[in-house]
């Protein structure tokens, strides 16, 4: 050597362009999976909700006196009801198959 520094470059090699795709797609599948099943649980618990808001409007029409309130009630009812079934219809075409009748 004659005293001059000499540099010398060490390639680092980064994981390939495949690679890099691979976990970057698996990263959000998990995300894609936590997010169905948070969805899932939105779902049932507004089919559970609308279920309850629907028995409770048919409950309060049983209790009407007034013939204004008695329009509202029916209005009310067949709106949850309206409400209810397109859950159901939803949760039908994701295929979510648990008890979704039973009121909590």
């Amino acid at each position: 050597m004659n005293g001059d520094i000499v540099y010398q470059h060490k390639e680092v090699k980064e994981p390939g362009f495949l690679k890099k795709l691979y976990r970057w797609g698996s990263c959000y599948a998990e995300e894609d999976l936590s997010r169905g099943v948070s969805d899932r649980n939105n779902l049932i618990e507004n089919i559970q909700q609308a279920r309850q808001e629907w028995l409770s409007a048919a409950a309060n029409f049983d209790q009407a006196e007034n013939e204004d309130l008695i329009d509202y009630y029916i209005y009310r009812m067949k709106a949850c009801q309206v409400r209810y079934n397109y859950l159901l219809k939803m949760a039908k075409e994701t295929g979510l198959k648990q008890n979704l009748y039973e009121a909590q």
